[in-house]
């Protein structure tokens, strides 16, 4: 590698990891983010206590997340430090890790040196408008193992996408999410028995986090499950902004009550709403992945990461904006994609994440018991936020025109010619 190359191979992630450092330790301990906060943390130590005291999630206590996140909860009790202050190190852990993740990832499916450490950039300074956010939930986990899984798929190292995606089932079921591009990127790439090889490792390893667990208690692993399949539509979800909107417009009349640790929407429109929601995610998703495989059957090799990212994008954005579930947390899953898509719509994709989170913030938390108490400026907000989100959807789409190779693209060393043909070679070979 020349001189050059190294030194910038070297510099742009380390500039943008070090940017996340510096937001992380001065602007965010200013006053201006700590005057009011939602935080989720005392959920979080509540069960690392109880396992502290040798009680057994799910069998001795219900948990509504999965096995590895009651694992990462108990850390900071288990460290000396003060559960707060250990937990925030652990989310900037998280941070850097999905800085350097994005950076790599944009650099692997050959993005120009200015558009990486944009991306970079863009992740390291999302604290800025999240706030607290970032600090007292643990979605920056979940954004460190996208973006880690993402880079393990542009660049064939498959092994550890799958342990990726275990793991990641393993600290929040919204890792499923890729599981669907992810199988048929790997299937156009190197067919069936290693896609099924890969399959099987990320089913091992959620076997063996979750074995034990049932185990101890089937019933109450189960719980796990139903708990979210019970969920009635959150307050802040597209379809309970659409309803909010008739609130504010028309006096439709709603009822607000607080269930499954946070705020929903009861009565039978909104039951109807959340059923429709759910039928649109799925019809979403399975869209976004007929037109992935088209697109993939069509495009030039050197394009076939580009129309993976944006699959990823489009896919990450419509859970969140069709989910019966909207926490503002959620909205940290884009960082690992909304900033490296490619082609005529990456900037309009980029524009509309950095959107996203500044709405998001706009009214959570500040405003968040004023849209609670249906008040009309915070319902303003969360429709534009919602609809922010379908844009990205639509930026994001995986056209056929990503799959087109363009002059720009400038392929790392990875993507050298004899790797390159090695990995043709595999795809055609491989049956």
């Amino acid at each position: 590698m020349s001189g050059p190359r190294f030194a910038q191979t070297l510099t742009i992630p380390a500039a943008a990891s070090a940017l996340a450092v510096l937001v992380w330790t001065l602007p965010l301990r200013l006053g201006f983010y700590r005057e009011e906060a939602i935080t989720d943390l005392p959920t979080y130590q509540r069960a690392a206590e109880s396992i502290a005291d040798g009680l057994v999630p799910y069998r001795d206590f219900a948990l509504e997340y999965p096995p590895l996140a009651a694992g990462l909860f108990t850390v900071p009790e288990i460290l000396p430090g003060g559960y707060g202050l250990i937990f925030s190190t652990l989310m900037l852990g998280a941070l850097v890790a999905t800085v350097l993740g994005v950076v790599l990832t944009a650099r692997e499916i050959g993005l120009g040196a200015e558009r990486q450490f944009a991306a970079g950039a863009a992740v390291a300074l999302s604290p800025l408008a999240l706030g607290l956010l970032v600090e007292t939930r643990f979605d920056l986990v979940v954004a460190a193992l996208f973006s880690w899984t993402l880079f393990g798929a542009v660049s064939d190292r498959w092994r550890l996408v799958w342990l990726l995606v275990g793991l990641g089932v393993l600290v929040k079921l919204v890792a499923l999410l890729l599981v669907p591009a992810l199988l048929i990127y790997q299937l156009h790439r190197q067919g069936g028995p290693a896609t099924r090889r890969g399959l099987g490792l990320a089913g091992a390893v959620v076997a063996m986090g979750f074995l034990p667990f049932v185990i101890a208690s089937t019933r109450g692993t189960w719980q796990l499950l139903s708990y979210h399949l019970e969920r009635p539509l959150q307050i802040e979800s597209s379809a309970s902004a659409y309803l909010l909107s008739l609130h504010a417009l028309a006096d439709v009349p709603l009822t607000v009550e607080s269930s499954f640790g946070s705020q929903g929407l009861a009565g039978d429109g909104p039951e109807i709403m959340a059923a429709l929601s759910s039928a649109v995610l799925v019809g979403l998703i399975l869209a976004i992945t007929l037109v992935f495989r088209w697109g993939l059957k069509r495009a030039h090799p050197s394009a076939e990461a580009h129309l993976l990212i944006a699959t990823a994008a489009a896919t990450i954005a419509a859970g969140l904006a069709a989910g019966k579930v909207l926490s503002p947390q959620f909205v940290m899953w884009l960082l690992p994609v909304g900033f490296i898509v490619a082609g005529r719509y990456g900037g309009s994709t980029y524009a509309l994440t950095i959107a996203v989170l500044i709405a998001t913030a706009v009214y959570f938390p500040r405003l968040y018991w004023d849209l609670v108490d249906l008040q009309t400026w915070p319902i303003v907000a969360l429709f534009v936020r919602d609809a922010l989100l379908i844009g990205i959807v639509a930026a994001a789409w995986p056209r056929p025109s990503l799959g087109v190779a363009a002059e720009s693209v400038e392929l790392p060393p990875s993507a050298s010619a004899p790797r390159a043909a090695r990995s043709m070679a595999g795809r055609y070979l491989s049956g």
